[in-house]
């Protein structure tokens, strides 16, 4: 059996290529895929925006996939059957490598390597069938639809970045960023019982918060540190998330964060943002500056919940859907200014 499978050629260069798909073996299974979202990562490589990544064309992107489980292997947990509705996570990790035996799974040093097929090189998540180890693929809901099943992965990593910034019941949370990442960790910090606030300059994703149910503060015309005062009886923000990359952004955070609080830099920058921050200030002032990166087998695990509960909803964060032959357009989408999450569809409806 063949796949047809998106390829990143060059910088703003993608096409469709057919791969062929084995039959699952020992621990695996095969996954028709019904719909992949175009994650940041992916168009910003896509744009060249990400040289520093050293990504080697061709690539096949995609992790934000999602969709039935159509054959499975053998020796594989005995809750997945065929006709089961998943998302995937990222690869299993080792559990021996010095990270991994600390709890730090992320880190693991001993992660199997990108897959290569006919020289190309990657994850292949653009494609209508992904064969894969049983220990990636997440259950979700019957009904909840493939292209918000492949939120599973960026709510996971909002719940890694929560976690270590330790957001808890009655914290006081200002999300700097309504895009499409902002408004799931928004949605995130007020599922664990945060009073939440978001920033955001764009009138358009203000009133997308606002729909949402969010108090927002808009920095280019009002004084972002009086409102948050207001906002949090005086003592400024106890957690803050930083979910845009941007200079302006990291200064806004140091300007509201309280006494002991806690700076969340969840999104990178391209260019490299810089970061204005006095040390005496974090000596006297005691708050803390924390970075996250990717999420582990509990965060995919709590992710695949909240989403099938609907606790964190984001059909309103899907822009459009397009189909596989038209990928190079749907890059071209997620790449515009204001566009939220654009989904690439493997299948005719």
């Amino acid at each position: 059996m063949k796949a047809k499978t998106a390829v990143m050629e060059g910088i703003k260069q993608m096409s469709v290529r057919e791969f062929d798909v084995a039959d699952p073996k020992e621990g695996e299974v095969l996954v028709k895929v019904y719909q992949c979202n175009v994650c940041t990562t992916d168009w910003q490589t896509w744009a060249g925006l990400r040289g520093s990544q050293g990504r080697k064309f061709p690539w096949a992107p995609g992790h934000e996939q999602a969709g039935e489980i159509v054959a499975i292997g053998p020796d594989v947990r005995p809750d997945l059957k065929v006709g089961d509705r998943v998302a995937f996570g990222h690869g299993i990790p080792c559990g021996q490598c010095a990270f991994c035996r600390m709890g730090q799974f992320p880190r693991c040093t001993t992660r199997r390597p990108e897959e290569v097929k006919d020289g190309v090189g990657g994850s292949f998540g653009y494609a209508q069938y992904v064969l894969s180890d049983a220990g990636r693929v997440y259950k979700v809901a019957d009904d909840l639809p493939y292209e918000e099943a492949g939120y599973l992965e960026p709510l996971a990593s909002a719940i890694r970045g929560q976690r270590r910034a330790r957001i808890h019941y009655n914290d006081d949370v200002l999300i700097i960023g309504a895009g499409n990442l902002g408004l799931v960790h928004a949605q995130l910090a007020e599922v664990l019982g945060g009073h939440v606030m978001v920033s955001e300059i764009n009138p358009d994703r203000i009133a997308l918060a606002q729909s949402l149910g969010f108090a927002t503060v808009n920095p280019a015309e009002q004084d972002v540190v009086q409102v948050t005062k207001d906002f949090t009886g005086g003592k400024g923000m106890d957690a803050i998330v930083l979910a845009v990359g941007a200079t302006a952004a990291n200064d806004q955070a140091v300007q509201v964060v309280a006494p002991a609080g806690r700076i969340l830099f969840y999104a990178a920058g391209y260019p490299h943002p810089e970061l204005n921050v006095e040390p005496n200030a974090i000596h006297y002032r005691e708050y803390e500056l924390i970075g996250t990166m990717g999420c582990d087998p509990t965060d995919f695990t709590w992710s695949a919940s909240m989403l099938s509960r609907r606790q964190v909803k984001v059909d309103k964060l899907v822009s459009q859907k397009i189909p596989l032959a038209d990928v190079q357009k749907a890059f071209e989408l997620a790449a515009t200014p204001g566009t939220y999450r654009v989904s690439v569809s493997f299948w005719d409806e």
